[in-house]
């Protein structure tokens, strides 16, 4: 008998943790787009305190960050998924 449940992976050989669903990178990254914003409206308006616009503009900065190592991942993703598939339209050709 064993403690371990049926979908626990002790040696860590699935690449995708069953703890964090797929729809959260989607919300996390709205939240993101939002802080952003958020930054850019606070530091356009002349009404909102300097303290305010650096604390905005700090966190916009950061989330803008985060949002670029996510885009920069999700190209490298997307150029490995299309790789085979551009080198097979390169091969199809006729030579000459």
């Amino acid at each position: 008998m064993t403690a371990l449940t049926p979908d626990c992976d002790p040696d860590l050989s699935r690449p995708r943790s069953v703890a964090r669903p797929p729809g959260r990178r989607v919300r996390s990254t709205a939240v993101l787009l939002a802080l952003v914003a958020l930054a850019v409206l606070a530091a356009g308006s002349d009404s909102v305190p300097t303290a305010a616009v650096v604390l905005t503009g700090g966190v916009g900065l950061a989330s803008a960050l985060v949002l670029t190592v996510r885009v920069a991942r999700f190209t490298r993703r997307a150029g490995a998924v299309l790789a085979p598939w551009t080198a097979a339209v390169r091969r199809s050709r006729p030579a000459g």
